[in-house]
């Protein structure tokens, strides 16, 4: 925010605090006066040089210019954020709720900016950007929401946490299972012509008795 120096109080402040009163007190306009030309100053101290001239001799008709003008994104800027919704990706390996939110958050800024993605849209591109070993998942929710109503953000987002931590709550058990299963099985397990060499600590050989 664009503050005086010395002072808390913004820009954005002293021109509310400007606002001329319909008051015909001379020094409660002149105040006002006062706050307005400092307002003024504190904008155009933080304008670039090919903005200075922009022939504004209010604090509020130049606040107005200035959100007109650069208050909102670019047609680039908002390109670039539908671009990223179009190839977005769960990567499946973390929680997905901050990467839900993430998506969640471009659609809101797209629709901020005038760039409306129906509901439904939004609810089918989350369902796709599930990972690809997800695919039952899909099936599923398709299998199982029959009508178009029933796909909402808010039953996608709950059935894609339900279905990470599905799965790793299975991954956390296989692991801990008495039955060795996979990589989870101790490396000295594996190989069992290699018992002697690869014993765990403690498990020493026997010496061998004496022939004499």
């Amino acid at each position: 925010m664009i503050t005086m120096p010395g002072s808390p109080y913004t820009a954005k402040d002293m021109l509310t605090a400007a606002t001329m009163p319909s008051t015909t007190d001379q020094d409660e306009r002149t105040r006002c006066s006062s706050l307005d030309s400092q307002a003024l100053g504190i904008m155009n101290s933080s304008l670039t040089h090919n903005i200075l001239m922009h022939g504004k001799t209010s604090a509020e008709s130049l606040w107005n210019y200035l959100h007109d003008k650069y208050g909102s994104p670019g047609s680039a800027a908002v390109f670039a954020d539908y671009q990223r919704t179009r190839h977005f990706q769960i990567s499946g390996n973390s929680d997905p709720a901050p990467q839900i939110t993430e998506l969640n958050t471009l659609y809101t800024r797209l629709e901020g900016n005038k760039c409306d993605v129906p509901s439904l849209v939004c609810t089918m591109t989350l369902l796709s950007v599930i990972p690809q070993s997800w695919d039952n998942l899909a099936t599923s929710i398709l299998t199982s929401q029959t009508t178009l109503s029933q796909l909402t953000w808010d039953f996608m987002s709950s059935a894609i946490q339900s279905e990470f931590s599905r799965r790793l709550t299975g991954a956390h058990t296989a692991c801990h299972s008495d039955i060795p299963r996979g990589d989870c099985s101790p490396s000295w397990k594996k190989n069992p012509h290699d018992k002697q060499q690869q014993r765990p600590q403690g498990q020493q050989q026997q010496p061998q008795g004496d022939s004499s």
